[in-house]
């Protein structure tokens, strides 16, 4: 592996802050005009000495923040000083503190804010499973109901529709994924035609349970496309595990508007690197009430006894399912700092646009390789994520492709001897038949907002060493 550094203090300003709108390639695709430059410049250097990325190991390059994500110096520091002020006065920090007590409604507030909704609409959770669970547990399914899913979920959906399933009877309808090779060329369109067909089979669902970004793929599902999809099918709710989302997309407008879905789960530890145990659920409907709907995982359903939607004693739902006892209220007021950075550093649609910049870098170097061994899909922007998604391929016959878990484990292990952190990834691929056949295993890179293009050139260079040994 070259010696160079990408994380050196010298290249900290030029290379890990180049989506700052200060470097002449972004000047050159028309994001900061040469007027607004020398501010830029100037707040991002002082950002820069405030909060960053300072925890990771000099020379280390970390590409999986689909996994877990870093933390900034300025989240660190208001984690710990948040842990501190609970210890000084646990009593005033979990019954009245505007940032730590157990109503959390000013960083409900602030969460609001970030993804451009109310506060009655967002819950803060420990993760996206516990946002799922409280969701799918909490509707009021009634046996021989139809639920919509696909073979891609993650256990965050398939474990409570397994267990709704055994107990009263819900009937779930799965939708196969195409075969890699073919949804790497895909247009959304032509998927969720594809993944949600109107047929009878799915028409009058109660619920489409589906990812915003597949961990398996890397595929990105637009939110405003499956809520007409939802719509056309006149499916009851729109249920998005947002785990692979926030931190990566911009959810406050356009396609990805986080007000297309019913119920949106996603976590602050991955791209937005905040604090592990941290989380938001999104629900649309602030007014929702028992008997559609009932609090699990709180404290507050007695506030529903003898209440109607019209009552001034019912609590908005989110804050029933927000008071639960004692929550991770220091993460969260961590998980708010992450957000104010995310913000300082250019705000969502600016780092969605630098995530993606650095996918495509990922993608357009494997495609250029080995086009057979993509499966993130790579033609239709409106499909693309932060997460590249390919199997190993022998490197001087590049139309040798594996898809075992052996050689994508060997992969991932060889590049973090070389200390590049990527992972491995298994998926149900579809067979010619269309039929689901044996897991397929990849490798699974992840391009973080803290990530660099002269971090792209390492991965590259370590991928070609690699690949030639393998097989």
């Amino acid at each position: 592996m070259k010696s160079q550094d990408p994380n050196t203090s010298a290249d900290i300003f030029s290379t890990r802050r180049d989506f700052l709108k200060i470097s002449s390639a972004a000047l050159a695709a028309g994001l900061a005009t040469m007027e607004a430059l020398t501010a830029n410049a100037q707040e991002a250097t002082s950002l820069a000495k405030q909060c960053n990325f300072s925890a990771l190991p000099p020379g280390f390059v970390y590409l999986n923040s689909g996994t877990e994500g870093s933390m900034p110096e300025c989240v660190l520091a208001t984690l710990q000083d948040s842990l501190k002020k609970w210890a000084s006065d646990p009593t005033t920090s979990y019954e009245t503190d505007p940032a730590l007590g157990k109503h959390q409604e000013l960083n409900r507030e602030k969460v609001a804010a970030f993804l451009g909704t109310g506060r009655n609409n967002i819950c803060l959770t420990d993760n996206t499973t516990m946002g799922l669970s409280m969701t799918l547990m909490g509707l009021n399914f009634r046996p021989d109901d139809k639920v919509v899913t696909t073979n891609h979920e993650h256990n965050a959906i398939k474990s409570p529709l397994q267990i709704l399933q055994e107990r009263i009877g819900i009937q779930v309808e799965t939708q196969v994924f195409p075969a890699s090779e073919t949804l790497s060329g895909m247009d959304s369109n032509e998927l969720l035609d594809t993944l949600f067909p109107n047929s009878p089979n799915l028409r009058g669902a109660r619920a489409l349970c589906v990812s915003h970004v597949y961990p398996s793929t890397g595929v990105r599902l637009p939110l405003a496309a499956l809520r007409e999809k939802a719509d056309e099918l006149e499916i009851d709710y729109l249920i998005v595990d947002g785990a692979q989302a926030m931190g990566m997309i911009d959810l406050t407008s356009g396609a990805d508007n986080i007000e297309n879905c019913d119920f949106y789960a996603c976590p602050g530890h991955k791209w937005l690197n905040g604090p592990p145990s941290t989380g938001v659920l999104y629900v649309r409907n602030e007014n929702l009430r028992p008997p559609e709907f009932y609090p699990t995982i709180s404290q507050r359903m007695g506030m529903y006894a003898n209440c109607d939607s019209q009552s001034d004693t019912c609590f908005p739902i989110a804050e029933a399912l927000q008071v639960r006892g004692c929550s991770n209220t220091p993460g969260f007021a961590a998980m708010i700092s992450a957000m104010k950075f995310a913000k300082d550093v250019g705000g969502s649609a600016q780092i969605e646009k630098h995530i993606l910049t650095l996918s495509r870098e990922v993608k357009d170097s494997i495609l250029s390789r080995a086009p057979r061994s993509i499966v993130s899909p790579h033609s239709d922007s409106d499909l693309a994520s932060g997460l590249t998604v390919f199997f190993p391929f022998k490197w001087d016959r590049p139309e040798t492709t594996f898809r075992d878990q052996k050689t994508a484990n060997q992969v991932v292990r060889e590049l973090l001897d070389r200390n590049i952190q990527v992972r491995s990834i298994g998926f149900a691929d579809a067979g010619s038949s269309g039929e689901s056949s044996e897991a397929s295993y990849a490798v699974r890179v992840s391009t973080g907002y803290f990530n660099t293009t002269s971090q792209i050139k390492l991965l590259n260079d370590a991928l070609e060493a690699v690949l030639t040994r393998i097989g």
